[in-house]
């Protein structure tokens, strides 16, 4: 007990400081980060350019557009080839696609690279990104990866057995083709490694890593950089599928199918001579989605699960998901985890990217810290330890539940699901002239330090050429009566696309009513996911949950949290973890209980729930225990 009390003390000085820290306002960012994500390809178009022709037939290439070429050709070598793959999206409603994310620094810059892009981003200071078109790479496949050796950037991507190399990686037609041969299989020249993944070793050997299946092992191989990037050896299993210990893999946003999930998109990062084999699990739509460890003392293992995993992973909040992500330094040395973010409404495949700090504990472990990171933070200048020099603001979101009201509103997308916290529903109006507006009553006067702008691009059309990307143009203000209004935001003029666009006031803006009004001809309809607006209130924090239930499963997989609701709490946070001074996995709620299937049946583990309300989190004063079964 003494101990339990020892670090409650440590978690409310931990709170105190994030309270009380001075705000950098020009570094203040938010997840998901606001990149200038691309709408899909238009394929029902592409599908109807492409009827009668056959694709069996080996000159079929000649009828396909130039600009598909490479596209195509690359989706030939998948399961059922473009037809399937056309199949799979067909009568799919438009979305932005972003996922499968990898990142590194190269020159002093960050690049990302994510898949469907049409292209990539460089950064000089993670927060403001350029995206870089390239005609060399193809950049329309999935889960990129890249890696840096011997000064040089290499990138490559799934289903290609090709390696291209830059050292002007700001110039997106600089790359070079170092091989087109680069198989994983040396007994099958032509079989490709799906959600690929390149090290560069301290001693300048280089391995590859690959992996995507319910079936299918995560796998990994040494290349010879001195012959053209060939494999040497035999493939080796590294990770298999272990649902019927490992609740986190199995299907569906809860872990509760009896089936294995995907475990794909492998990582390997090198930390203090140990080898940290990341992977995601059970699939990218799921709110589960997240990235699991296995340990290693060498490149291709044996590799050790790590009871503690998944060690990113988001499965409740305005925005879930925190999978397929790589793990990477910023130039101070601090470690972050970028990963793929779940939206999967209008597609599976609708999602976005989010960073995350990483924490590296006195005994090795790792963990991806998500549980505030759909709120504003402050990315660091210089070196810090995240648990000791928390970078959230404190800011709380205003607007959960909150009324809103509307210009107008198309059918099934009423205003009130643009305050409901939740990313996957929108208000859609049911037009995109201008004026059409949306306006949210906060119920009482808050001093507002930022807002955030998530355009749900009702009805948009497909990417597809001679069709770019549209900048909203609009309007923020706010009012302490609804009668005076005050600009808080002008995006008038805006010619940038942002759709996930933080605006960080000069300074708190007093408010009870917020509204965002459209100021320009959209080809869609104004539409926005949330309208977000953060600030902390001056009245009482919620009291601090000081007794809960844990209910575990006879198989260990899934548990259940329940207790009283807290007079004035906004919502909850269920923290767990497989030591009482490790509860850094969390779940946020807005209710007084939340069931989850993703722990492991032959792990202990320890819980807390944290209580929250516009005026910040109260910390739980009780750490509850569950055996392993």
């Amino acid at each position: 007990m003494k101990r339990v009390l020892t670090i409650l003390a440590a978690i409310v000085l931990l709170s105190a400081c994030t309270d009380q820290q001075e705000i950098d306002r020009s570094r203040v960012v938010n997840n998901p980060i606001d990149l200038d994500y691309e709408f899909t390809f238009d394929i029902n178009q592409y599908a109807g350019l492409m009827e009668g022709v056959d694709f069996n037939s080996p000159d079929f290439m000649n009828s396909v557009p130039e600009e598909y070429r490479d596209f195509v050709a690359a989706i030939q070598t998948q399961p059922g080839g473009i037809v399937a793959y056309m199949q799979r999206f067909a009568n799919t409603e438009n979305y932005r696609e972003a996922a499968d994310p990898v990142a590194t620094l190269y020159n002093d810059r960050y690049y990302l690279f994510v898949s469907k892009s049409n292209g990539y981003w460089s950064s000089d200071d993670m927060q403001h990104w350029r995206h870089i078109r390239t005609s060399v790479l193809p950049m329309d496949l999935y889960a990129p990866t890249c890696m840096v050796y011997e000064g040089e950037l290499y990138w490559m991507t799934s289903d290609l057995n090709s390696l291209w190399k830059t050292t002007n990686p700001e110039d997106g037609d600089s790359w070079q083709l170092v091989t087109d041969q680069l198989t994983p299989y040396p007994d099958q020249p032509n079989r490709t490694g799906h959600d690929p993944d390149l090290l560069a070793d301290d001693d300048g050997r280089v391995y590859f890593y690959w992996g995507c299946s319910n079936v299918d092992d995560i796998m990994g191989i040494e290349l010879d950089p001195n012959n053209n990037f060939k494999a040497i050896g035999q493939p080796v299993t590294l990770i298999t599928h272990q649902q019927a210990v490992i609740g986190w893999e199995r299907p569906s946003d809860k872990n509760d199918k009896e089936a294995p999930g995907y475990n794909e998109g492998p990582s390997l990062l090198k930390y203090n001579g140990k080898y940290y084999l990341q992977y995601a699990s059970p699939g990218t739509e799921f709110d589960s989605y997240g990235d699991g460890l296995y340990v290693g003392d060498s490149p291709l293992g044996p590799f050790t699960k790590a009871p503690y995993l998944p060690i990113s992973v988001k499965p409740g909040g305005w925005m879930t998901g925190a999978g397929h992500g790589d793990t990477f330094q910023d130039k101070f040395g601090n470690y972050w985890h970028v990963a793929s973010m779940v939206i999967s409404q209008r597609h599976n495949f609708e999602r976005r990217i989010g960073f995350f700090p990483v924490i590296f504990t006195e005994q090795g472990e790792m963990h991806a810290l998500t549980d505030l990171f759909d709120r504003p933070y402050q990315l660091p200048q210089g070196k810090v330890d995240f648990l000791k020099q928390p970078i959230t603001t404190g800011w709380m979101d205003l607007t959960i539940g909150k009324k809103a009201t509307a210009s107008s509103e198309k059918e099934g997308k009423p205003a009130s699901l643009a305050a409901d916290h939740i990313i996957k529903t929108w208000w859609s109006a049911q037009t995109g002239n201008v004026d059409e507006w949306l306006q949210i009553d906060l119920g009482k006067v808050y001093p507002v330090e930022a807002v955030q702008t998530n355009f749900a691009d009702e009805k948009f059309p497909n990417r597809k050429e001679g069709n770019p990307a549209v900048p909203y143009k609009y309007k923020v203000e706010g009012s302490e009566d609804g009668d005076t209004w005050v600009t808080l935001v002008d995006k008038t003029a805006n010619d940038v696309t942002n759709p996930h666009a933080l605006i960080v006031l000069d300074q708190a803006v007093n408010a009870r009513y917020v509204r965002i009004t459209n100021k320009s001809e959209l080809p869609g309809q104004f539409s926005i996911y949330d309208l977000r607006v953060f600030g902390v209130d001056d009245g009482t924090k919620p009291e601090a949950v000081k007794s809960f239930n844990i209910a575990r499963t006879t198989d260990g997989r899934t548990a259940t949290a329940s207790w009283e609701p807290i007079a004035g709490a906004q919502g909850y946070f269920l923290h767990w973890g497989t030591d009482p001074e490790t509860l850094f996995s969390a779940c946020e709620v807005l209710e007084p209980s939340v069931t989850l299937g993703l722990f492991s049946a032959d792990v202990d583990y320890y819980f807390r729930v944290d209580s929250f309300n516009e005026s910040g989190i109260t910390e739980g004063t009780v750490v509850v225990a569950s055996p392993a079964k």
